[in-house]
């Protein structure tokens, strides 16, 4: 068995090193349904817009604040010191805590009855979900040979376009139930509205989610020297010795992320307003779209990508540059479309496109990683993409829309010029990563 100078595995690396199939699967199964959930209980919140502002007295502006930067302020923040913690401690006791503080987080936001709380037990959900994504990157690479990473990733980020897609979905049952009783009454707590009762029903399936991560393994990790943990410092120096590919790298899937939850985080609200959906026909519409773009992105892309230039990371790289073109031109048509269904049909190639970085980018840069530091840069990675993405994104539609469009159908004008500019900034970005990709040292 090869390995590089830093105890990173190379391509040739024979895969019966590597753990019993069923068991690898059997962790990603699980990880797949944890990040099911955590899009559950972050994206949720999409769908509740008209009611929440309609009890609370807010605007989308402060709606998009509690979508976007309560929760990426902690999830930002927090990802980086979770991500050494990662590399020096259990990864699946970490994840069984961040699953257990995201669902009551989640759960709490049901009793919150100012926008304070709500910003705050937001922001609790995000410090909870930044456990997640380091510790499942860095588990899957230690149990899939590099050629078959692209797969493995992307069945787990499959969880993030279900997850969203049965937030709006179930969301939407939800609502449509609880609102035909109005007003619960409930012991001790009170007044209980549709949308307090949606987050505390989707926060607690989370708490059976955590318990079940307690009986799964911890995988070996796979380097020669698994007791040495490298400095925050050696860490700097490899980044800055991998500048061109890595973080062009981070910065374009950052930009693909703001243009994605530009556009998803207002997607409900785009039916309702615009085609004149009701909420519960909203859910289900966004909630398929984004279902079935991401069954294409995800799994498509990342059998593609392990079939590019045999798996190897330039050819991920080159493959998420030409999606995102794609998925700019998408980003123009569908909140456009004066069709409901064309819409929904230009959605789904705006979705798989934007999935396609989801399980490919991450499988390139845990490639061109060392084993000893790779949730310390994933922490990194998901600090650049969710700043720019969660932190942006959804406010910038909504406060291009407030400004310059402040009518009731002018999201659609804001989302078609927010969402394609940050596309086609990530396609600039990525075409520069593999300008570098092959000057640059190895892993």
């Amino acid at each position: 068995m090869k390995r590089g100078a830093s105890g990173a595995e190379t391509a040739d690396q024979v895969s019966t090193d590597y753990p019993n199939p069923l068991v690898a699967w059997a962790i990603v199964v699980a990880l797949f349904i944890a990040y099911i959930f955590s899009f559950i209980d972050r994206m949720i919140i999409g769908l509740l817009v008209e009611p929440m502002k309609a009890d609370l007295g807010i605007s989308d502006t402060e709606i998009s604040l509690l979508q976007g930067l309560a929760f990426a302020l902690f999830y930002t923040f927090a990802g980086v010191p979770i991500g050494r913690l990662i590399d020096r401690s259990s990864r699946i006791r970490i994840v069984t805590a961040g699953v257990t503080l995201w669902s009551v987080m989640t759960m709490l936001c049901g009793f919150a009855g100012q926008y304070w709380q709500l910003f705050l037990m937001r922001m609790g959900v995000g410090v909870g979900e930044a456990t997640l994504s380091p510790a499942a990157y860095s588990i899957i690479s230690d149990s899939f040979p590099p050629k078959r990473l692209g797969v493995a990733m992307g069945v787990y980020g499959l969880g993030s376009a279900v997850g969203a897609g049965l937030a709006f979905m179930i969301g939407g049952a939800i609502i449509a139930f609880a609102s035909t009783a109005g007003v619960m009454e409930l012991p001790i707590i009170g007044e209980l509205r549709a949308w307090q009762a949606t987050f505390i029903i989707v926060g607690a399936p989370g708490l059976l989610i955590a318990l079940c991560f307690m009986f799964l393994p911890e995988p070996l990790r796979r380097t020669a020297q698994p007791e040495v943990r490298p400095p925050l410092s050696a860490v700097g120096a490899f980044l800055r010795g991998k500048a061109g590919s890595l973080l062009n790298l981070f910065f374009a899937v950052g930009l693909v992320n703001f243009a994605v939850l530009a556009a998803v985080s207002w997607l409900p609200v785009l039916f309702m307003r615009v085609h004149g959906f009701e909420l519960a026909h909203a859910g289900y519409t966004a909630g398929g779209a984004l279902i079935i773009g991401g069954l294409i992105g995800l799994v498509g892309g990342g059998m593609l990508s392990d079939k590019l230039e045999e798996g190897a990371p330039s050819g991920r790289i080159r493959l998420c540059a030409y999606a995102a073109l794609a998925g700019g031109a998408a980003a123009v048509v569908f909140p456009l479309a004066p069709n409901p269904w064309v819409a929904m049909a230009a959605f789904v190639v705006f979705f798989a496109s934007a999935a396609v970085p989801i399980g490919a980018a991450p499988s390139a840069m845990q490639q061109l990683t060392p084993n000893t530091m790779r949730a310390t840069v994933s922490a990194i990675y998901l600090f650049i993409v969710n700043l720019i993405g969660l932190g942006l994104g959804p406010s910038a539609t909504a406060i291009v829309g407030d400004v310059f469009f402040p009518f009731e159908t002018g999201i659609r004008y804001a989302t078609a010029i927010v969402s394609p500019l940050g596309f086609f900034a990530g396609a600039w970005l990525f075409f520069a990563a593999l300008k570098h990709i092959r000057r640059e040292p190895a892993a």
